[in-house]
Formats: structure tokens, C-alpha cells, sequence
């Protein structure tokens, strides 16, 4: 039996399940999610409005430890 992929966070959207997307928090608590793909693709911004629920660059995946 295998195990379904995890669902996406409600607030995060895709980004929360994407392989290219990172959690990043800051000195103050607040969490911001930067997107991988923007380092060589513009078309991606480095943080992007929340909820993301489409992508053309989303794969599905663990998030990168930041």
C-alpha cells in the first residue's frame, strides 16, 4: 500500500508541496516561501503571493530545509 502525497497547506497553497519551494522565517516569526525556480527563471518571483494554486513549474515534492 502506498502513501497518498501530502495535501497542500490551505494558506500556502502548491508551494507548500513543491520540491522547488522553501520555507523561509525571519528574525521576527514571520514564515515567507521562496520559490527556487525564480533563480533562473524569471517568470517565477522569488516570493510569491500566497495562496499559490497554479503553477506551470510546480512538481511535487519535500520542500528544500532552508
Amino acid at each position: 500500500m502506498t502513501t497518498p502525497p501530502p495535501r497542500p497547506l490551505p494558506h500556502v497553497g502548491l508551494c507548500s508541496v513543491c520540491r522547488f519551494a522553501r520555507a523561509v522565517t525571519s528574525a521576527r516569526g514571520s514564515t515567507f516561501w521562496l520559490c527556487d525556480r525564480s533563480r533562473e527563471d524569471a517568470r517565477f518571483p522569488k516570493y510569491p503571493r500566497l495562496p499559490v494554486v497554479r503553477c506551470p513549474g510546480f512538481e511535487q515534492g519535500v520542500p528544500q530545509p532552508h
